[in-house]
């Protein structure tokens, strides 16, 4: 199979793959330890829902005139604290699973 493309598809590909790249490369070699919420989220790969889920958990924040700061190591320790073996996860869900109820329904 073979694809042609204009040069301006070709233009548009190229800068595409260029912004995405450097938007890696920008996020990788970044060197500040606190962000906002927005790049803590892209940091840890999930939604910024998650991140505030989180800190509603007891995830560590810094507060500063209401401005809320993540720091990359010190949320890194805390996700550490609370990782598990898959072996003690499944006990867990197994102790914690909740009754399952089930009707019929019947059309009389």
């Amino acid at each position: 199979m073979q694809f042609s493309l204009d040069d301006e598809q070709t233009a548009e590909i190229k800068t595409l793959v260029f912004s995405i790249v450097k938007d890696g490369i920008q996020q990788v070699t970044s060197t500040r330890p606190y962000v906002n919420r927005k790049e803590i989220a892209r940091y840890f790969g999930v939604a910024e829902s998650t991140i505030r889920k989180w800190t509603q958990l007891g995830m560590p924040v810094a507060s500063i005139d209401g401005r809320k700061l993540y720091g990359k190591q010190s949320i890194t320790n805390w996700l550490k604290e609370h990782e598990t073996s898959a072996e003690s996860s499944c006990q867990h869900k197994q102790h914690t699973k909740k009754p399952v109820t089930i009707a019929v329904v019947t059309g009389k």
